[in-house]
C-alpha cells in the first residue's frame, strides 16, 4: 500500500511502481469512482491500441492482403 498527499491543487502523485503496474504513460486518462467506503477507484480509461498487443508474441510469418484471401478462398472451397 502507497500513501500519497494531495498537492495545493488538489493533484496527487502517483508512485512509479503504481504508473508502471497500471502502464500508465503522461497523458493517460484514469477513471475515478468513490465506492460505498470512500475509497477512491482508480481505472486507466482507455489505452493506446499499440498497448493491447504489446504482450504479444511476434509474428513469424508476415503475409499480404492477397495470400489472406487465398488462405481464405482455399479455406471456404475446402469446406464446402
Amino acid at each position: 500500500m502507497f500513501t500519497i498527499t494531495m498537492s495545493a491543487k488538489g493533484q496527487f502523485v502517483l508512485p512509479k511502481g503504481v504508473r508502471e503496474h497500471m502502464k500508465l504513460l503522461p497523458g493517460c486518462k484514469v477513471d475515478v469512482t468513490v465506492d460505498d467506503k470512500n475509497r477512491l477507484i482508480l481505472t486507466p480509461a482507455l489505452h493506446e491500441p499499440e498497448a493491447l498487443f504489446e504482450d504479444r508474441p511476434r509474428a513469424k510469418k508476415i503475409v499480404s492482403i492477397e495470400g489472406m484471401n487465398r488462405a481464405i478462398g482455399e479455406a471456404v472451397r475446402g469446406s464446402v
